[in-house]
């Protein structure tokens, strides 16, 4: 059976699973739930309305509709805002009062806090990615980990991001329990090529790298990530790197042996489709990107341990469904009901 098949089946069981289960749920329009814009302005817990910001993408707006719900289910208002798509125009929502809480992921925040935030000083080291300078020779990732207080020959771990970024955020700002679900960057080729040189992961990479033409994001082949990172943590110069503006066009180019690898989110659905093969990265090249939720000070506890809840149920796998049923512009679900399709998974 094809991606796209197997992608359609999916989604036609899924949503026929919540036309089943979704009777009298008291969805409304705006797409919030039982609390939505007209909700009343208080918990039945005590408190005021969690606001809960889109965030940047279509899976961070699937994760609010799915935060929303879960504090719905314990009794705790809350509706989900839409504030633009920008870090800025959350962080300053989040200042302003017009959200409480976004879901997000730990790499992206913490270098967007970094270099936003007052730990931005002139005592440290800008990257280039604030600079636009290619002094340091892993760009980013060396300076992220020199800012984490990381030296040697790796990048930083999942816990050495989240436990930095209280650090790094404005003042009224805090972050609550990272999740186990993670949409890092990973390097992957196909069963056949994994085959033809006997690859296990990116430390056995270099010697076969001349012969392999990489595909990438739009914007990505240049960053710390990609080729600098490639040949800084792996000796991997590859014989090409071609970018593309689409995932769908990213991953058609690694079907069709165009691209012979491709660095991908792990949450990618095709790489389970289609038997990639996921090449571990024990340098730590890609930073890592783990599920948070950043609230505003002041929080209440009912709210806090609702969330924290969620986050704790929250699977990679999780947003793998995610991208599954809302990617694209067929859509089988919108986020609000592809949240409670997630939500309603054996744990």
């Amino acid at each position: 059976m094809s991606r796209a098949a197997r992608v359609r089946v999916a989604a036609v069981l899924a949503v026929g699973a919540l036309t089943l289960g979704g009777c009298g749920t008291g969805e409304t329009q705006n797409g919030t739930g039982g609390t939505g814009a007209g909700a009343a302005a208080s918990s039945p817990s005590g408190g005021d309305t969690v606001k809960i910001a889109t965030g940047v993408d279509g899976q961070t707006r699937t994760l609010a509709h799915y935060y929303q719900q879960r504090l719905a289910d314990d009794g705790v208002a809350a509706s989900v805002v839409d504030v633009g798509t920008t870090r800025e125009q959350i962080f300053d929502a989040l200042r302003t009062g017009r959200a409480t809480v976004v879901p997000d992921f730990t790499g992206d925040l913490y270098v967007f806090a970094r270099h936003h935030g007052p730990a931005a000083d002139a005592s440290a080291s800008p990257s280039p990615a604030a600079t636009g300078s290619e002094d340091a020779p892993r760009g980013l990732l060396d300076s992220l980990g020199q800012l984490l207080g990381i030296t040697g020959e790796t990048g930083p771990s999942d816990d050495d991001v989240y436990r930095a970024l209280p650090g790094v955020l404005p003042e009224g700002l805090e972050v609550l329990d990272s999740s186990g679900a993670q949409r890092t960057d990973r390097f992957v080729v196909t069963a056949e090529t994994n085959a033809q040189y006997d690859l296990g992961d990116l430390d056995t990479v270099d010697k076969h790298c001349g012969k392999l033409s990489v595909g990438m994001a739009k914007g990505y082949a240049d960053s710390a990530q990609g080729q600098r990172g490639l040949k800084a943590y792996y000796d991997c110069a590859p014989r090409s790197t071609t970018e593309y503006a689409s995932t769908g066009e990213l991953v058609d180019a690694l079907l069709s042996d165009r691209v012979q690898a491709a660095v991908l989110r792990s949450s990618e659905p095709v790489i389970d489709d289609d038997g990639l093969v996921v090449l571990d990265d024990p340098n730590r090249l890609f930073r890592p990107e783990r599920a948070v939720v950043l609230g505003t000070e002041g929080l209440g506890d009912a709210a806090v341990s609702s969330i924290n809840g969620a986050s704790a149920d929250l699977r990679t796998e999780d947003l793998t469904t995610i991208t599954r049923l809302t990617d694209g512009t067929d859509s089988a679900m919108t986020p609000e009901k592809a949240a409670r399709f997630v939500r309603e998974q054996p744990r």
